[in-house]
């Protein structure tokens, strides 16, 4: 019965401590998301007032420095993404391992579902 009772208590460590790693990558998850988001708005925003600029004949040095603006706002984006596809394959693998110790209904576990399914692989 003790060996019984000390193996309850075993899964139970290990159940908490899943859940609290996969709320830790999901977290990671979305924000890398909102992260990749952001620079895209950038890059769009940076490459349409370029346009404008190039349309209204503007100063050659506005023109320029909104070069250099959607440069580096390219520039963000593989490695904004590099950081998003190996945070959710992370997610996936720890996901994998959850199914085996936590229920199906499990908090941590459908967050984590529902931001892995968010994201492109």
């Amino acid at each position: 019965m003790h060996d019984l009772s000390n193996n309850m208590e075993l899964d139970s460590e290990i159940a908490s401590i899943i859940q609290t790693k996969l709320s830790a990558q999901a977290g990671k998850v979305l924000s890398y998301s909102r992260q990749m988001s952001l620079y895209q708005k950038e890059e769009g925003n940076a490459s349409r007032e370029l346009d404008r600029l190039r349309d209204t004949n503007a100063d050659s040095s506005d023109i320029t420095e909104a070069e250099n603006k959607l440069f580096n706002a390219g520039q963000m984006l593989p490695a904004a993404q590099s950081r998003l596809a190996t945070a959710a394959s992370d997610l996936r693998a720890l996901i994998k391992t959850a199914i085996e110790y936590l229920p199906s209904d499990d908090d941590a576990l459908q967050r984590a579902l529902k931001v892995s399914n968010s994201v492109k692989p």
